[in-house]
C-alpha cells in the first residue's frame, strides 16, 4: 500500500534571495561547485502567480491544424508498430499510411470538439506558475553557506556597504541672489565678501587732518586782505 506523504513547509534558515529560478539554480550549482553539502539546501519560491500568456485567436482551421500534427505523430507512432516484422518497403508504407490517417483523425477529432465547445475559449494561451522571489534556503552550515552566496549575482540578500560622500560647501542664501549672482557686501560663512576683498586704502574713510585744516583757516585772512 502507497504511503501518501502530507506536504510540509520546508525548514531551514534563508541565506540568499533571487529574483528568478535560473538565478536561485545558479547559486546552488554554485554552493555545490564550491563543495558545500546541497542535500540541507531548499529553494522556496515565494508570493505565486498564475500566468496565462495569451498567443492569439483560435479558429477552426488552426484547431483542425493542431489536431493533424498532433494526429499524424500518434499515426506514424502506430504505423511503425504495426510494421514490426516487416521489410522495408513494408515498413515505410505502414508508417506514411499511419501519418495520413492519424493527420486526418486528429483534424476531425479537433474540429468537432473546436463546434461543440463554440466560442466559450476562442483563444489558444499557456498557463505557468510564477514565484514573485526564489529563496534559498539551508538547514546546516548556516553561515558558510551565506558568505559563499554573496559571490552569485542576482543575490537580493547580498549586503550592500553605504557610499560615503564627501559633504560639498553650500551657498549662503544670505550672501547671494536667487539667480546665483552674489551680493556685494553681505559676507558668507567664512567671513569672505563673494565679491572680492577691498584694499584698506580704498575702503578707508577719507578724514581732514587738524593742521590741513589749520593751515586753510591761516590763508583766508590774507587772501581776504589781498
Amino acid at each position: 500500500m502507497a504511503v501518501v506523504m502530507d506536504p510540509q513547509m520546508p525548514t531551514g534558515t534563508e541565506v540568499a534571495s533571487y529574483e528568478t529560478y535560473a538565478q536561485a539554480r545558479a547559486g546552488v550549482d554554485f554552493l555545490s561547485d564550491a563543495g558545500f553539502d546541497v542535500s540541507a539546501i531548499t529553494i522556496v519560491g515565494s508570493d505565486l502567480h498564475l500566468v496565462e500568456r495569451v498567443k492569439g485567436r483560435l479558429t477552426i482551421a488552426r484547431a483542425s491544424l493542431s489536431g493533424a500534427s498532433s494526429g499524424g505523430l500518434w499515426g506514424a507512432l502506430g504505423g511503425m508498430l504495426m510494421s514490426a516484422g516487416q521489410n522495408v518497403g513494408g515498413t515505410g508504407s505502414w508508417v506514411v499510411g499511419g501519418i495520413i490517417v492519424g493527420a486526418l483523425t486528429g483534424m476531425a477529432l479537433s474540429a468537432l470538439s473546436f463546434i461543440i465547445r463554440g466560442r466559450s475559449r476562442d483563444l489558444v494561451s499557456s498557463q505557468q506558475v510564477v514565484a514573485q522571489r526564489y529563496a534559498v534556503l539551508a538547514s546546516a552550515d548556516i553561515d558558510r553557506a551565506y558568505q559563499i552566496l554573496q559571490r552569485t549575482p542576482g543575490n537580493r540578500a547580498r549586503v550592500v556597504r553605504p557610499r560615503t560622500e564627501q559633504s560639498r560647501p553650500k551657498k549662503d542664501s544670505v550672501g547671494f541672489f536667487p539667480d546665483g549672482r552674489p551680493r556685494f557686501g553681505a559676507a558668507t560663512k567664512d567671513g569672505e565678501v563673494p565679491g572680492g576683498r577691498e584694499t584698506p586704502e580704498a575702503s578707508a574713510p577719507t578724514t581732514n587732518r587738524p593742521d590741513t585744516a589749520a593751515s586753510g583757516h591761516e590763508d583766508a585772512p590774507a587772501s581776504a586782505r589781498e
